[in-house]
């Protein structure tokens, strides 16, 4: 996953008129029409679903591991964090009582803690306290271990108090420890909350002490109970919750993790390993700093935890801020020999050099390893040299690990990889769409290509086969809605129906912490992707709908696919007339718009430059003086609306500045809400274009018709005009045309995707059925080539208004339901309910 400009897939029609074929199918459906049909050909069994198809990527992004999967509860436990709290403190470190603190660099525990606090004491008690993250969560009778380290001066050689304070200043747990020395001395404190303990994340972690003179304090941890009780170790809610999912592969460590924003912030693995106190962290990409206290132990600890096998990314030469290295350089030569040195890591025997630090960080057995990647998005290096990259490092692994099979990031000539890794963050319009491009090639299909992250289709070189290794819907913030879920599920399903092209799939990101920014603490907020799996704070955690659709499919895959057929009526397109009002945007830019008008087709002033009454935003607030308005933030994802929703054709004029920023100018027409509008991108796409986009009512935008190749300068004035004339617009840069196209009408129609399996074991059909349509859709299911069908089977349904969210207060507000399905048949029909996925499990005995 990378820090990346908006990027067109290409229009994608995901509504087919009618397709029939094995596998997945779509088409365009109305209930009123009459049945549709499936048709399982349960006698003619196809292509075998490998084992592992199905599993985990995550990387340090939205506090995944430091503030989620890690349980550790202190932020900023060795004071390096960047920022500092009010009075010079470290960040998330405050003082209690009447002492002082200050950091401190004499004389440090160890190079890996080169940073100390320091608590000056007056006479009376004073103390330190952490404020965790976004608040330290607290429940009834539960034990907690505390570690720091401490030592005395200046006369003080009592006893540290340990305590856990909820923000009223009720103490709910306390321990005192052994009196501190003058020297350096680690001390482990148990402390556990009464039965009559609140449970609140509004508390703090305090260390405490009396008398006069000084102490200090390094590498302060809090851990609450863990999954099995592993030190060092996970939260059991999110693992719990994970393990719902059955994975059988761990992509590790996953997206910009790996490569780091520099070279002295990649994933430095050899100072990830060992205690967790003499690991020195570093500075993550997406805006804080990794504690390192989750490193490559604790990822092998999660795989064997969830019993899935690592899929281990190594560095290859390539950071995200565009350096990098070529083949053959020294440099070169000792990130291939880290990556040889890594695999022995994870897989060598108990007694060779890495697989002893292996053993001594708690794993004696080697892991199974089967796959390696090396690089991670090397397609967003201009430079061309990951083919050589890549090469010196896979060509040296398949000379020591011949068994092992290599994944490559990008396109490379000079290797021929086993797999390549595709990503795709789409709208689920788009994602919807994609379901049948890995479908078998014909003489139809498009020439194979490689664009914005991944090919276009399989490899026509069989013997390379594709990892989907990053992919979702983008839609829903922090979670998924129903809708986003549905077209993950659609995905899925075409994946596994190709699965002999696509062996592997993941979605990304995995793991987010929900919390809100705090001003009043001046916290950011917990996330900093707006698409991600599994949501948390520090008390909660649940499942987006996406989690559930993907749970569902996981649990009920089978071992080989079934030959499937679906057909179903279309229906017309609509004839209704778009309408809507007008706005402005700005993507992660500081730009401002002046003198606005809207006229009507016959010249009415619809809209005059002073006239322009309320504006609505979305994503963040805009400032209004006189004739200019801008979004109030520089560099936020933002966009403000105004005038008549029942508006339909007229020309917008308005006046455009960039001062700053990575983009251009927005122009909105057709707005009939927040998420529902059309939008003209000028400078879209890392300042690199002008194109049209469609925003859909559930935060889906795609990008459609012809882009025109323009750049928007910094410092000047533009006149922009858009004339929109029905489904046809045209806009204008300085009285010269840049974008003339025209919208395909809507079509009212039910998109359905469908696809079975067998399993074996239980010699049970699976069919799988996504109805993503507005209303509910009757279809015939017909189990061909079978000679008796259970009448009693069962049903998982998941269904709901498509915009439906879960949070951490209603985690199960769309959560899959089961049902008994009675009448099973070969021929029965089956009500599938709008905004759906549905999971039957049918009983059937072959001839």
């Amino acid at each position: 996953m990378q820090r990346r400009p908006r990027s067109g897939y290409g229009r994608t029609s995901w509504l087919a008129a009618l397709a029939i074929g094995a596998g997945i199918s779509i088409a365009s459906a109305t209930a009123a029409d009459g049945p549709a049909t499936i048709a399982v050909h349960v006698d003619k069994p196809g292509t075998a679903i490998p084992p592992d198809f199905m599993g985990f990527m995550t990387e340090e992004i939205n506090h995944a591991y430091d503030g989620g999967l890690y349980a550790e509860l202190i932020q900023n436990r060795t004071f390096q964090d960047p920022g500092n709290a009010p009075g010079g403190l470290p960040v998330h470190w405050s003082v209690v009582g009447q002492g002082k603190a200050s950091t401190d660099a004499i004389e440090p525990v160890n190079s890996a803690l080169p940073v100390s606090l320091r608590l000056d004491l007056s006479g009376g008690e004073a103390g330190v306290a952490n404020d965790g993250y976004w608040g330290v969560p607290v429940r009834p009778d539960t034990p907690y271990s505390a570690t720091f380290y401490a030592r005395g001066s200046g006369g003080f050689a009592g006893p540290v108090t340990v305590s856990l304070l909820t923000d009223d200043g009720k103490t709910v747990a306390s321990a005192q420890s052994q009196p501190v020395t003058g020297d350096w001395r680690k001390h482990t404190i148990a402390l556990k909350t009464g039965p009559d303990a609140p449970t609140t994340a509004k508390a703090r972690f305090v260390l405490s002490a009396k008398g006069s003179g000084r102490v200090s304090f390094s590498y302060v941890s809090l851990f609450p109970p863990t999954y099995q009780n592993a030190p060092n170790g996970l939260r059991p809610d999110l693992m719990k919750l994970m393990a719902e999912m059955r994975p059988k592969f761990i992509r590790l460590p996953g997206g910009n993790y790996l490569e780091g924003g520099r070279f002295a912030d990649r994933f430095r693995w050899k100072e990830m390993v060992g205690p967790p106190d003499q690991r020195p962290g570093h500075m993550g990409c997406w805006g804080y700093r990794s504690s390192d206290g989750f490193g490559l132990p604790e990822f092998l600890l999660w795989c064997k935890q969830l019993g899935a096998e690592p899929v281990l990314g190594v560095f290859a030469g390539y950071v995200l801020n565009g350096d990098y290295v070529k083949a053959g350089t020294p440099e070169m030569d000792v990130f291939t020999q880290e990556a040889l040195e890594e695999i022995e890591y994870v897989m060598g025997p108990a007694d060779s050099q890495w697989g002893a630090r292996r053993s001594a960080d708690g794993f004696p057995e080697p892991f199974a390893l089967k796959y390696v990647e090396i690089g991670n998005e090397d397609w967003f290096d201009k430079s061309g040299s990951y083919d050589g990259r890549f090469t010196q490092i896979a060509r040296a692994i398949r000379a020591r690990y011949p068994q092992l099979k290599l994944i490559a990031s990008a396109p490379v000539t000079s290797f021929k990889p086993d797999l390549y890794d595709d990503h795709f963050y789409r709208s689920a319009r788009q994602l919807m769409g994609m379901a049948t491009m890995y479908d078998p090639t014909t003489a139809d299909s498009p020439k194979l290509s490689f664009a914005g992250g991944g090919f276009n289709g399989r490899q026509r070189d069989t013997a390379i086969k594709t990892f989907v290794g990053e992919w979702a819907t983008q839609e829903g913030r922090p979670t998924p809605t129903l809708n986003a879920g549905l077209a993950d599920a659609a995905f899925i399903m075409g994946m596994e129906k190709n699965s002999d092209a696509v062996v592997m799939e993941c979605y990304a990101p995995l793991l987010v912490n929900v919390n809100p920014a705090d001003p009043g603490k001046g916290y950011p907020k917990g996330w900093q992707w707006n698409t991600n799996l599994i949501g948390y704070d520090a008390l909660h955690s649940f499942g987006s709908p996406s989690y559930h659709a993907q749970v569902m499919l996981a649990q009920n895959k089978g071992d080989v696919v079934l030959p499937t057929e679906f057909t179903a009526p279309t229906s017309s397109p609509s004839a209704e007339a778009s309408r809507g009002g007008i706005g402005l945007g700005s993507w992660h830019t500081d730009v401002e718009y002046t003198d606005l008008s809207v006229t009507a087709p016959d010249g009415r002033v619809l809209m005059a430059p002073d006239q322009t009454g309320e504006w609505r935003s979305s994503g963040g607030p805009w400032n209004s003086r006189g004739r200019v308005v801008a979004p109030a933030r520089k560099d936020a994802e933002t966009w403000a609306f105004t005038g008549d929703p029942g508006w339909t054709d007229y020309t917008i004029r308005v006046k455009a500045r960039k001062n700053a920023g990575r983009e251009g100018f927005i122009v909105i027409w057709h707005a009939v809400g927040e998420d529902e509008y059309r939008w003209w991108n000028i400078g879209g796409w890392g300042n690199t274009e002008a194109r049209c986009e469609a925003a859909n009512s559930l935060g889906g935008r795609d990008p459609y018709g012809p882009s025109a190749p323009f750049r928007v300068e910094a410092g000047r004035w533009y006149d922009l005009r858009l004339e929109v004339a029905g489904r046809r617009v045209r806009g204008y840069i300085d009285d010269k045309l840049v974008t003339d196209v025209t919208s395909e009408p809507s079509a009212a129609s039910i998109a359905a995707f469908t696809t079975a399996t067998y399993d074996k074991a239980d010699r049970t059909v699976i069919v799988k059925f996504v109805n993503a349509g507005a209303s509910p859709l009757d279809a015939r299911v017909e189990l061909r080539g079978v000679s008796r069908v259970e009448p009693e089977g069962t049903a998982l349904v998941i269904s709901g208004e498509p915009g439906a969210v879960n949070s951490v207060d209603e985690p199960l507000k769309v959560a899959p339901r089961r049902e008994a399905v009675s009448g099973a048949s070969t021929s029965f029909v089956r009500t599938f309910p709008a905004h759906s996925l549905t999971v039957l499990r049918l009983k059937a005995t072959a001839p």
